[in-house]
């Protein structure tokens, strides 16, 4: 999906009928576009998911006010008035026109709800156009709403993507986006067709078999309603994670609590540590232990070994330096090797016949060689074993000591919060506490599920080999067990399937993410995307991964680093399908539009995103406002710049409001004084 054009008319700010062309290339993927605070930018996003799908973010204000102020003051009592947005693209080689408008009589000065309607042209190759009968459908064939939030956002809100409620929806929608949906429903799908394939097996197998099943159709049902609360329990986890994050913000924002919660985040930071390097170093205890423990026990063994080799050597029953395959030879061709003829059972073929039982095999001897030159390093090892053993216990009590002495440190410091004497302290306190210990209760609750469909699993294939192994004479029960056996493993093959996809997208996002970031900090850390698709930050300290509180501005760098990396990995997947004789030349090719792409960012970050934005997508339309986009920002998009416009603000505000905008050395209008308050889309290059 590729913008050409939008045209708004009468929406919102933007009075009568205005359009900006945003066709771009290759080379010059960047539309920029700066307005002032309150101009339209907002407004300008949403009016493409207002045109796409019909409605606009949460975060705009009056939402039924859609017809501009002006114009609708204007109107008389009795007429009516147009408001739409029409947007031009064009996907996988098709061209569209998409017009959702709607027309709202005026029966007094506050607007009335609106029903819009949506229409959607599409281009022949001889220029004539086609109306598509479905054209919500079309739309979210193209762009799934859901899927939209990753290509229109507000950069100063964008950081919602790293916030824990936000995990299961962004994972959900990356599915989509990478075509992992359509297995997903077919698993979905199969345990239908095994119920109605099961139920022959029931009326038709006999008792036995029928009890089986019975059994088996519980312990699914059961294992069904144990995944659905597992996702609520690990919604309501993230929630009150969430809830527990903002309390504790309070808690630093509060004159009198600030310093002592300033403390307690440094002594859980470093109670954190504490705990990860306590438990690697009792890992790798486990690990040493695991692999080389055993050389504690070979003290006595090794001279054990040696006196017993030495006395076998004596009565000559160790392997000899005489080779049972070298006699053997000798026995076949029938002569010694000093000339001596070796007739069967003659005195000297019986004399040769007794080296061989002496000589030894080359293999056993070769193995011995191998063990008696072991035999002297076991001392050294064992010496070596002590002392590791030694250090990782020295460091294990180390580590316990330090996690004791800041736990009592945390307690102390949750105890002068708890009792502090203003009430509003109090208050925070006690809701923290009570939120730490209902996410406790969650973890369990999360934990009893998880092995509760561990032991459920186990039980279900356990039921179906004992119905594989029951009798069934029913010629019709016969098959329908067969099927139900060929659907349960093409329902495995789809899950195992569908787990190696998934991991292997979130690999490939997790290295394009990590890629991403580092182009843009000047930080050393270091993101990563959880299997849960949690977005989080993390450091090295002496071996050990930290994780890493972050900022608002990191939250906005990680967010925009994921949004790049789902854009490029959508392109990548989508192009390897048409290497494979599947989709067009711009499949998996999708705009980004962002309003405020650089939020509360400070100039060496604003230099690094602007950057980077460039590389982010095929085409980038950017909103930004003067304070923002100006000076290295602009220095740095404007080679890429194709399309470069002003959102030209009209006020009827008194006094000097007039204000220019300076961009290649030529002055524009950016504020101007007016009649009426509204915004015009200036083109200036």
């Amino acid at each position: 999906m590729k913008l050409q054009s939008i045209m708004l008319t009468n929406f919102r700010q933007f009075k009568g009928s205005q359009t900006f062309d945003l066709t771009s290339d290759k080379l010059k993927p960047v539309t920029l576009l700066f307005g002032a605070n309150g101009a339209g930018k907002t407004t300008l996003l949403n009016a493409f998911t207002w045109g796409l799908y019909g409605n606009m973010s949460e975060d705009v204000e009056q939402q039924d006010r859609m017809v501009t102020d002006s114009s609708w003051r204007a109107l008389p009592v009795g007429d009516s008035i147009e408001v739409a947005v029409e947007v031009r693209f064009d996907h996988e080689g098709q061209d569209y026109r998409l017009l959702r408008s709607a027309t709202l009589r005026k029966e007094s000065d506050a607007q009335g709800p609106m029903a819009a309607q949506l229409q959607l042209w599409t281009t022949k190759t001889d220029g004539s156009s086609e109306v598509s009968h479905a054209p919500q459908e079309t739309i979210l064939s193209i762009l799934p709403v859901g899927v939209s939030r990753f290509f229109f956002f507000n950069g100063e809100r964008i950081e919602n993507l790293v916030k824990k409620g936000a995990y299961a929806e962004v994972q959900k929608d990356i599915k989509v986006l990478l075509d992992l949906e359509q297995v997903e429903r077919a698993i979905a799908h199969l345990p239908k067709v095994n119920r109605r394939l099961t139920d022959d097996l029931k009326k038709h197998g006999g008792a036995t078999a029928s009890a089986i099943q019975d059994s088996i159709d519980s312990l699914t049902d059961q294992q069904a309603k144990a995944k659905d609360d597992l996702k609520v329990v690990e919604a309501n986890l993230a929630e009150l994670d969430e809830e527990r994050s903002r309390t504790e913000d309070l808690l630093r924002q509060h004159a009198e609590a600030a310093p002592i919660q300033a403390e307690r985040d440094a002594v859980t930071k470093e109670l954190d540590e504490a705990r990860a390097a306590r438990d690697t170093a009792l890992n790798e205890r486990k690990l040493l232990v695991a692999t080389r423990g055993f050389q504690a026990f070979t003290d006595t063994l090794g001279e054990a070994t040696k006196t017993m080799a030495e006395t076998l050597y004596q009565k000559g029953a160790l392997p000899a330096p005489l080779k049972r395959e070298f006699v053997d030879k000798l026995l076949d061709e029938g002569a010694c090797i000093c000339g001596t003829p070796l007739a069967e059972h003659t005195e000297s073929w019986e004399h040769v016949k007794e080296w061989r039982q002496r000589a030894g095999l080359q293999a056993v001897e070769t193995a011995w060689q191998r063990v008696s030159g072991q035999i002297a390093p076991l001392a050294d090892a064992r010496e070596g074993l002590r002392e590791s053993l030694a250090n990782l216990m020295n460091r294990i009590g180390i580590e316990r000591e330090r996690v004791a002495r800041l736990e009592a440190r945390k307690s102390e410091l949750d105890g002068k919060l708890k009792d502090n004497r203003l009430e509003g302290v109090q208050n925070l306190e006690t809701k923290r506490m009570d939120l730490e210990g209902r996410i406790a209760v969650k973890n369990q609750r999360k934990g009893a599920i998880e092995t509760e469909l561990l032991n459920v699993a186990k039980e279900i294939e356990q039921k179906t080999k004992e119905r594989s192994r029951a009798q069934v004479t029913d010629e019709l029960a016969n098959k329908a067990r067969s099927r139900s056996d060929l659907v349960t493993s093409v329902k495995r093959a789809l899950e195992e399937i569908l787990a190696i996809r998934e991991e292997d997208m979130r690999l490939r996002l997790d290295a394009e993410l990590k890629a991403v970031f580092k182009s843009i900090t000047h930080q050393a850390h270091v993101p990563t995307l959880s299997e849960g698709f949690e977005l989080t930050l993390y450091k090295n300290v002496n071996g050990v991964e930290l994780s890493v509180p972050k900022s608002t501005g990191e939250n906005q760098i990680l967010s925009l680093s994921f949004v790049a990396a789902v854009s490029k990995l959508a392109r990548e997947i989508r192009q390897e399908r048409r290497a494979e004789g599947a989709g067009a030349e711009d499949a998996g090719t999708f705009p980004i539009v962002m309003d405020a792409a650089f939020g509360s960012l400070d100039q060496d970050y604003q230099e690094a995103v602007s950057r980077a934005l460039a590389k982010m997508a095929p085409q980038l339309v950017v909103l930004v406002s003067k304070s923002q986009g100006l000076g290295r920002v602009v220095t740095e998009l404007l080679p890429y710049v194709s399309h470069l416009g002003v959102i030209e603000t009209h006020t009827t505000a008194a006094g000097q409001v007039a204000d220019d905008i300076e961009l290649e050395g030529i002055s524009y209008p950016y504020i101007r004084s007016g009649e009426t308050d509204h915004s015009e889309l200036k083109v200036i290059k």
